[in-house]
């Protein structure tokens, strides 16, 4: 148990560094637009196995993957992605919550990253200048 708990720790700073990482590497958020998301890709793919349902983030990533592909060909306005982003990312936390909901009750304390993952990408993200930490 000490191992696990030791892994979630572990994998909650791996994951705020890496996505630190990305935002550093890949600072201009249009011309570097999909080495960026694809940069965050991985990073999330951290979170995936502590996930309840981790379709619901390769969905999630799937749009992030697209979006970036529209923004850095200047199809899409990097505004407009951040709103796609928050829209999906809220959709798919209250998908989260009803299956959950309708699933056996699981009373542990869900990992600090499954956490991070879903305050991220809050209603500020789709907002002119919304590039924090938790805005991915």
């Amino acid at each position: 148990m000490t191992t696990t708990t030791t892994a979630t720790t572990t994998t909650t700073v791996n994951l705020s560094g890496a996505l630190a990482e990305c935002r550093s590497a890949f600072p201009d958020q249009i011309a570097q637009a999909v080495a960026r998301a694809s940069c965050v890709i991985k990073a999330t793919e951290l979170i995936r196995p502590l996930l309840p349902f981790p379709d619901l983030l390769d969905r999630e990533n799937a749009l992030r993957k697209a979006l970036a592909e529209q923004v850095q060909a200047r199809a899409t306005s990097l505004l407009e992605r951040n709103i796609q982003i928050q829209k999906l990312h809220s959709q798919l936390l209250d998908e989260e919550r009803s299956r959950l909901a309708a699933a056996p009750a699981d009373a542990s304390t869900p990992p600090p990253a499954v956490t991070q993952w879903r305050q991220s990408n809050p209603e500020g993200c789709g907002r002119l200048g919304g590039d924090s930490g938790t805005c991915y």
